[in-house]
């Protein structure tokens, strides 16, 4: 994605931490297209994409100098994931029917312990243990298993990026929320 802003991810951070309102400006300058391609990968609609895309200004304005984060690509990539998430949530409770993206995160819920209720410190071994995992898997496996499950893409979008057919792909994200669970246990 394009890189319309001039200034580092520090010099934004410091934007907010200052409390200046071009932060913002800042951050859709930088990060706008990336922003809503992603939450527009998850939800499927342009129109509810940008509305996540422009709550998460709102909440970065809010949260970014209380949580100070070291990544902010990183942190706005998690937060607009949460929201568009939220957000398909919402809209298929209003349908209740379809299916969409919520399928790739309920796969890895056999594989992820819930940490909601536990200590930071604990979340944050949750994280690095995950990076661990991310770690020890080949480049292939690495980019497969992130399109799915941080990227939110579907199955088939997936087999058509890596040249693959469907059955594969299904196969390889199977066996690898196998090997995390696995990994996740080994490493407690």
């Amino acid at each position: 994605m394009a890189d319309n802003s001039k200034l580092s991810d520090n010099q934004i951070l410091q934007l907010y931490f200052d409390g200046s309102e071009s932060a913002i400006r800042e951050t859709q300058a930088k990060y706008g297209r990336y922003l809503l391609a992603i939450a527009t990968g998850i939800l499927g609609n342009a129109a509810d994409a940008e509305e996540c895309v422009n709550d998460l200004y709102l909440r970065a304005w809010n949260g970014i100098p209380q949580s100070k984060p070291q990544n902010l690509r990183a942190y706005l990539t998690g937060m607009i994931r949460n929201i568009a998430i939220s957000r398909l949530r919402m809209n298929q409770a209003a349908k209740r029917g379809g299916e969409a993206l919520i399928t790739s995160y309920e796969e890895l819920e056999e594989s992820i312990p819930d940490h909601r209720r536990e200590e930071p410190a604990d979340s944050e071994k949750l994280r690095e243990t995950m990076n661990g995992f991310l770690g020890s898997l080949s480049s292939d496996k690495r980019k497969m298993f992130l399109k799915r499950y941080w990227l939110s893409r579907s199955v088939a979008e997936i087999a058509e990026e890596i040249g693959r057919d469907e059955r594969y792909v299904s196969n390889q994200l199977y066996n690898l929320r196998k090997k995390l669970k696995k990994y996740l246990e080994k490493h407690r």
